[in-house]
């Protein structure tokens, strides 16, 4: 029940905001309706009673000063109404053993509190469905009240009236145009709403949109007070975060030139040695920490280059770094397109593509690689023939330093590092990367890349943030 709630609850403010006040409208409208007609009927009803009363006192004088006999009987029936009978008789319509119910009583008072003059005469109020009278006759009178007044020689005269206990109808009218009122409030509300929470919806794209990527460009920190806060907080995080990454980035870069410098001469001083063997084994050794240094500052770049973006072909990219392994003995093969253009860098797109091809040969022993066209976008497939990965750390595999083989020997050497810096260089070109096993055995890894149209249009939007000369990143070469 509770998550059939949460499912029908809207989750934006300005849809939230406006149940609330549809909410709000409703229980005001039906309050205001039953004061409405709880006002009305009392007004109604009293106005009711005292025409009763003074009809009462007046047709009762009428016929008491008419002779006896059949002038008294033909001034009654004159004196009816449509929603008032009078009859003269000898006896009471009202029996005098009639029950004496709670209407009846507020009844009998409320008349002899209209026209006091009934209080001092032999007065009968009574309802046909009370019994008033008798069980032989009720049906004949169902739903009627019945007053009788006894005159001075001993007779009565009788009243009858079925509106008495008539309810009113409703008045569909006043509900139309509550309805009507009630939808304009609505309609106002929703464009007003609108209009207001419109910095939260900047704020949450700014959110999305956030990139090291890109040069800050400030929230503008408008709308209510509350809204205002949150943008600055916003602007003074995002200032945060840029600081602290080019903090680190100019730390990485100068340890990474101070670690240069050692490692040129050791390198130099190892060509000195007579003993080819372990010369072999220091060049072997210093190049593994080159590669490391590479590779983090690399990764510490996320994805960003000040180098210019610009139309290339991914297919030649590809072809390249498919060469490169051959010519080193590895095994493999390129199909499908030969002409995959997009909007990016080369030399990220390379490094992305080498990481991905480079894994493949590394721990699958060969990289089948191909090339398609899917709409708007380019396909490239990795297929390898290893072991493949475990389905619980598909995701982690993405994680900077993780290794899902722990011995890190000389063949399967690395930082851990390959996936992550590919997948923030996808990412950064508007892709996306999936990785899943194959049914007859290897990895899978699917690159998705814009190509043309609306979507490299955005891209290359935000791509172009990097280029930026005021770009932090720039500052690591």
């Amino acid at each position: 029940m509770k998550k059939l709630v949460e499912r029908l609850w809207p989750d934006t403010v300005a849809s939230r905001a406006i149940m609330v006040l549809v909410a709000a409208l409703l229980a005001f409208h039906l309050l205001g309706f039953w004061a409405y007609r709880v006002g009305v009927e009392s007004l109604a009803t009293a106005a009711r009673d005292r025409g009763l009363a003074e009809h009462i006192v007046s047709i009762k004088r009428a016929i008491a000063s008419a002779p006896a006999g059949p002038e008294r009987d033909r001034a009654a029936h004159d004196l009816s109404s449509a929603s008032l009978e009078v009859h003269w008789s000898k006896v009471s319509l009202v029996l005098g053993t009639a029950p004496m119910t709670e209407r009846t009583k507020t009844m009998d008072a409320r008349l002899k509190e209209l026209a006091p003059e009934l209080a001092a005469e032999s007065f009968r109020v009574g309802f046909a469905d009370d019994g008033a009278l008798g069980s032989g006759n009720a049906d004949a009178y169902r739903h009627m009240m019945l007053v009788s007044v006894q005159l001075a020689d001993g007779s009565w005269v009788n009243f009858s009236s079925s509106a008495l206990g008539a309810h009113q109808n409703i008045d569909w009218s006043v509900i139309a145009v509550t309805i009507c009122f009630g939808v304009g409030i609505v309609v106002v509300a929703l464009l007003l709403l609108r209009w207001a929470t419109r910095p939260l919806r900047d704020l949450a794209i700014a959110a999305e949109r956030f990139s090291l990527d890109q040069t800050p460009q400030p929230l503008p920190e408008n709308g209510p007070i509350e809204v205002r806060r949150a943008a600055r907080a916003f602007n003074t995080m995002r200032e945060r975060i840029q600081r602290l990454v080019t903090e680190r980035m100019q730390a990485m870069a100068a340890v990474s030139h101070d670690l240069r410098t050692p490692i040129t001469r050791l390198r130099l001083r190892s060509e000195l040695l007579n003993d080819d063997t372990t010369r072999d084994l220091i060049d072997a050794d210093l190049g593994e920490m080159e590669g490391m240094i590479d590779s983090t500052l690399e990764y510490l770049r996320g994805g960003a280059s000040s180098e210019a973006i610009r139309a290339i072909d991914l297919a030649s990219v590809i072809e390249t770094i498919v060469d490169d392994h051959l010519d080193q003995g590895y095994r493999v093969a390129l199909i499908g397109s030969t002409s995959a253009p997009v909007l990016g860098r080369v030399l990220s797109l390379k490094r992305a593509f080498s990481n991905i091809i480079g894994n493949a040969i590394k721990y699958g022993h060969a990289a089948n690689v191909a090339i398609a066209e899917s709409g708007d976008q380019i396909v490239v497939t990795v297929e390898d023939e290893g072991p493949g990965i475990p389905q619980a750390d598909m995701e982690r595999v993405f994680h900077p330093f993780v290794r899902l083989e722990e011995s890190r020997g000389r063949e399967t050497g690395g930082t851990g590092l390959g996936l992550t810096i590919a997948a923030s260089v996808i990412q950064t070109h508007g892709g996306r990367i999936s990785l899943v096993n194959r049914a007859i055995g290897g990895l899978c890894v699917t690159v998705t890349l814009p190509r043309g149209g609306s979507r490299i249009q955005s891209a290359k939007l935000v791509l172009d943030q990097s280029t930026d000369p005021a770009d932090p990143t720039r500052q690591i070469a």
